[in-house]
């Protein structure tokens, strides 16, 4: 379905429950440059007993472009969850954030603790000292022409295989027209563009909002069994988080970084268990 999403029109897959519900919906929500159908074998698990929401962002999935000289922010994709709850009358859901989308999820648990059942981060980024960025005046215009440079260069053709290298498989055939499309292109160009911005939001927000006492709250972190010092590093990193949110911690493994690809049974297992793990 398309749904009118903080001003866009926002594509969003609606998976009913086919058995006896166990709790409460849930909503997946992709990393960077992710789009629905990434979370296919997690959903075919996740709603035998859950209704099941994936929503593609901007530019993403079947949605609509960003406008011209928008750019994504926390409070744009604050918005685009509490509006898509209620768009779907859910008073509450377990929300899942994987990669840059748990900077979302997270700032939306500490905005709306009422509508947060639970809360997953799925191998998230990571930002303890977000980096330095550019006045806005200077950064906004220069990340929109980049977009629009790497669009007229046709970049865009390249998508199918950057998809393919990030997931660690390639995605259905049918697929290849939104993943190779320069919505898509710039889609992935702005957000990635606009992820220090985004962790520094997140790091003033956390100053300003605490999570609720209690909140039911996962870290899950993705690890490929390979114990090189990259991935000791990253999996400390993840820990210190978990205890930063007061969150139990869970290691999703052999896995790449898109864990609901490479172990959708496990990373199924953990969503249907976060809203029954005390904080």
């Amino acid at each position: 379905m398309l749904l009118e999403l903080a001003g866009v029109r926002t594509h969003v897959a609606v998976d009913p429950p086919t058995g006896p519900v166990s709790g409460p919906p849930v909503v997946l929500c992709s990393g960077l440059a992710g789009n629905w159908f990434d979370w296919d074998a997690c959903t075919a698990l996740l709603s035998a007993s859950r209704t099941v929401v994936r929503p593609d962002r901007p530019g993403y999935g079947l949605s609509d472009p960003w406008p011209d000289g928008a750019l994504p922010t926390l409070e744009s994709e604050v918005t685009r969850l509490r509006e898509l709850l209620d768009a779907l009358e859910l008073p509450t859901a377990v929300v899942c954030g994987h990669s840059m989308a748990g900077f979302y999820v997270e700032a939306f648990a500490r905005l709306y603790p009422e509508r947060t059942a639970g809360m997953l981060l799925l191998d998230g980024s990571v930002e303890v000292r977000p980096p330095w960025t550019l006045p806005a005046r200077v950064r906004d215009g220069l990340l929109l022409r980049t977009a629009d440079a790497a669009a007229a260069a046709h970049i865009n053709r390249a998508g199918p295989l950057a998809h393919r290298l990030l997931a660690g498989s390639p995605a259905p055939e049918r697929f290849t027209p939104i993943l190779s499309s320069e919505a898509y292109l710039r889609a992935a160009l702005l957000e990635n563009g606009q992820y220090p911005v985004l962790a520094r939001g997140l790091s003033d927000l956390r100053g300003r909002k605490p999570l609720r006492v209690g909140l039911p709250a996962t870290v899950a972190a993705a690890y490929t069994g390979r114990p090189t010092p990259w991935a000791a590093s990253w999996l400390r990193r993840q820990r210190e988080l978990a205890d930063r949110l007061g969150a139990r911690f869970a290691v999703i493994s052999p896995s790449g970084h898109h864990a609901m690809v490479d172990q959708p049974a496990q990373t199924a297992a953990l969503i249907l268990d976060v809203d029954r793990a005390g904080g």
